[in-house]
């Protein structure tokens, strides 16, 4: 009997899945160092449906800021987006520096960015669609934005002297009432910025501050 079940097994039809992965068994090298390096990449992620549905899902979703691709473009955050791109201009006319320049430096580690958001969609990737431009875009802008709220927080609101002291964000009010909401958002887990980020911007703004290897 056991003779007539090996038999039976040896002439069953073996499905294309079984032939690819005893390729890819045959072919794969388990490097423990490779996949450690490979799982490192990721530090943002997207929290699955079943764990929103078991808890409040309103405590995974910014109620006032998108930072990063999870959340661009979610109706009740888009007021902010004018504020963003203000924060850019602050930025870059504050530094003296070119936009250009804000934008190469985050454009140099471009993949490594993209890398730190796991499940991150095709829309925010490939050079031949714009897809990189556009992250690369997303990411100087938010980068700014976040900055220049640090700086806000920092000042205890007084920027009176790059923005109007009636500012609806980056002034005396927007610290007393909008600061905690924008320091609630950058930790919700979907709507974080590698801190690789802040590092590159920062290197741009002050170069002698925040050099590499400083």
């Amino acid at each position: 009997e056991a003779t007539a079940t090996a038999t039976a097994e040896a002439e069953a039809p073996v499905s294309s899945w079984v032939v690819e992965m005893e390729k890819t068994i045959g072919e794969m090298h388990i490097d423990p160092a490779a996949e450690m390096a490979r799982w490192k990449r990721h530090s943002i992620y997207r929290v699955p449906e079943r764990i929103k549905n078991l808890h409040n899902s309103k405590a995974y979703q910014p109620e006032l800021v998108s930072l990063g691709p999870f959340h661009h473009g979610d109706p009740e955050l888009l007021p902010m987006e004018e504020h963003k791109r203000r924060a850019v201009v602050h930025l870059v006319k504050r530094s003296g520096r070119p936009l250009r320049e804000f934008v190469a430096a985050v454009a140099e580690v471009a993949q490594q960015l993209q890398d730190a958001y796991k499940d991150l969609g095709d829309e925010w990737r490939g050079a031949a669609g714009g897809g990189t431009d556009r992250f690369v875009q997303l990411m100087v802008t938010d980068g700014c934005f976040l900055v220049e709220a640090m700086r806000m927080d920092a000042l205890r609101g007084k920027v009176h002297e790059e923005y109007a002291p009636n500012d609806p964000v980056f002034s005396k009010y927007g610290y007393l009432y909008l600061w905690n909401y924008i320091q609630s958002d950058m930790v919700v887990v979907e709507n974080q910025l590698p801190l690789l980020l802040l590092q590159r911007l920062l290197i741009v703004l002050d170069h002698h501050k925040y050099q590499v290897g400083a």
